[in-house]
């Protein structure tokens, strides 16, 4: 099974990668590869990925969070995509996905995994870090208009 996911990440970041060059170069074929590329990393390789997670973890409540987060993860790499083709909604859904990951997920993903002592130090430099990514991903949008 991890073969299988490796293959799939692997295939869904070539798509990208290429993907963007293409767009860049403005060459035919680079949204069909940026879609099929994103999406299957959103909608095949997260959720395969947390999949696996989820036999590892006994705490049911750690099993809601991981899915908020694959859910709240989508919902960015969506909006990226759409952002990318010019579609609508791309600043509504990547904005909403952001807002919700710093001021509810990661003070809830904080609290939950704290408590446990052998948790307590992961928990912290992994809360740093998705705290200083969506900050930053964050402070990227103009929201003066």
């Amino acid at each position: 099974m991890k073969k299988t996911l490796y293959l799939i990440g692997l295939l869904s970041t070539i798509f990208t990668f290429l993907g963007s060059i293409f767009k860049i170069m403005h060459w035919p074929g680079a949204s069909v590869m940026i879609i099929i590329g994103a999406f299957s990393f959103a909608f095949i390789f997260i959720p395969f990925l947390i999949f696996l997670k989820f036999k590892e973890v006994i705490f049911l409540f750690d099993k809601f969070i991981y899915s908020i987060g694959v859910v709240l993860g989508t919902i960015l790499i969506v909006g990226f995509v759409f952002k990318l083709m010019h579609w609508p909604l791309a600043t509504v859904l990547m904005l909403s996905s952001i807002v919700i990951f710093n001021f509810v997920y990661i003070p809830v993903y904080f609290l939950s995994r704290f408590k446990r002592e052998d948790l307590e130090f992961n928990t912290i430099v992994n809360s740093v870090l998705m705290f200083s990514f969506g900050s930053i991903l964050f402070a990227l949008f103009d929201l003066t208009a």
